[in-house]
């Protein structure tokens, strides 16, 4: 975590095995996820009527597995063979795993859209085997003593993921009836907190621990933070979830959920300080596409990740001495969906896809535009707190914040799907020795 850098293989001859599950998890966000949130909050602050309950379970569902799992799924294929050392290769359990992670993905939409639970429970069964396999490539393909943490940072985040699909299909199971009632509310959160702090982060972590000096000049992370931050976010998680699903109180409840969640965000904000990403960088980093702006984006992420944390411990006292949250619960549950996942998966992808392709970003300028749309998305978001203190006004407005995180997305769709053409055609490769990217040993 902390050592010297050796080099990965040079991107330029590896097959782009990420490339169908980047796609695919980009279209998922801008086509159904931010949409449906659009569609949500217009519903319910400019008038429209209820929201369906079906469909707040197909939004967070889409945004947490359909967007962010999927992309792991396809940054995985390269990174973990580089952390082992092994060339990456394109074999028929890649493409299965794409093939079974696109037909939950329809099936799931298209049972929710029918009307048909049936449908969205096999999805979830599909997502649940398709995610178990890759646990298993993972903890396979990461097992010399050397990545002992790398490991346990990685197989833990997948399993994470594996867990929380496997505890919805039993909710969906419980719920298959005539009336077609919706599962247990407080256990899909628990769901969706496990798939997000356990999987979402925990990999996150991983791969930032990792390949932090591909991300940040200068990144070392003391040995003792890297080994024990899987088992703070694990106790942040089963700490989260046993406040969804205990027997307690309501207040108690909520005070746990929001307890769990503070230890899981304070866990990245602590890494990522000690990391050293709030440090100047003394000079560029020497590649092309690391540079610049993603910088920012990347302060961003830890700077809303620390503050989730602090305002989750806030949120847990007040509801200890039982006094309602509103929407504070909202905005720190989208301080860190927006606010730091979102932010940080956009910087990553920035830097990484012209390290897979081999090709400058054919937009870089759009790095900015991103940055800039997602820190007025994240304030705009975050501010409808401020209605419970008199300016209600500002809730109208909250359906642009969606369309904000839908800009910033879409400006790194179009470098994706502009880079892609750029290798198709061949043109503006990276000078050679520009696509091999530090990463730390274990």
């Amino acid at each position: 975590m902390s050592g010297s850098a050796a080099p990965l293989p040079r991107a330029a001859g590896e097959p782009p095995v990420y490339r169908p599950f980047a796609l695919l998890a980009f279209a998922v966000a801008l086509v159904a996820g931010v949409p449906l949130g659009i569609w949500m909050l217009a519903r319910l602050y400019l008038g429209g009527g209820p929201i369906p309950p079906a469909w707040l379970p197909l939004h967070a569902h889409l945004q947490v597995f359909g967007f962010f799992g999927v992309l792991i799924l396809g940054v995985a294929q390269h990174l973990v063979p580089r952390f082992a050392g092994r060339p990456v290769t394109r074999g028929p359990a890649s493409v299965w795993l794409f093939g079974a992670v696109s037909a939950a993905v329809l099936a799931r939409v298209a049972g929710t859209i029918a009307g048909r639970p049936g449908w969205v429970l096999a999805a979830t069964l599909v997502e649940a085997g398709a995610f178990l396999g890759f646990a298993a490539w993972v903890w396979r393909s990461l097992a010399a003593p050397p990545l002992s943490v790398t490991r346990t940072h990685l197989g833990l985040g997948a399993g994470w993921l594996v867990a929380a699909l496997a505890a919805e299909a039993v909710l969906r199971w419980r719920a298959l009836g005539p009336e077609g009632a919706e599962p247990d509310p407080a256990g899909m959160r628990a769901v969706y907190l496990a798939g997000l702090l356990g999987g979402v982060v925990g990999w996150i972590v991983g791969v930032a621990l990792r390949a932090g000096p591909m991300f940040v000049p200068g990144w070392r992370v003391p040995g003792a933070l890297a080994r024990g931050a899987p088992w703070a976010l694990a106790l942040g998680v089963l700490t989260a979830v046993a406040g969804e699903l205990g027997p307690w109180d309501a207040s108690t409840a909520t005070a746990l959920a929001k307890l769990g969640e503070s230890v899981g965000l304070a866990t990245v904000a602590a890494v990522a300080l000690a990391g050293g990403l709030l440090r100047r960088a003394p000079r560029a980093l020497p590649i092309l596409g690391r540079g610049g702006p993603e910088t920012r984006t990347f302060r961003l992420a830890v700077l809303s990740a620390a503050l989730a944390a602090a305002g989750s411990a806030t949120a847990a006292a007040l509801a200890w001495r039982s006094i309602p949250l509103s929407l504070l619960a909202d905005a720190l549950r989208h301080l860190t969906t927006v606010g730091f996942l979102t932010a940080m998966v956009v910087g990553m992808v920035f830097r990484l896809v012209p390290v897979f392709e081999g090709v400058p970003l054919p937009w870089p300028g759009l790095r900015a535009v991103a940055f800039w749309a997602l820190l007025a998305g994240v304030l705009l978001r975050t501010g409808e707190v401020l209605a419970d203190y008199g300016a209600g006004a500002i809730l109208p407005w909250l359906p642009l914040s969606g369309g904000l995180v839908w800009g910033a997305l879409a400006c790194v769709a179009l470098n994706l799907v502009g880079a892609l053409r750029q290798r198709a055609r061949g043109d503006t490769p990276v000078p050679r020795g520009a696509t091999t990217p530090p990463v730390t040993r274990g």
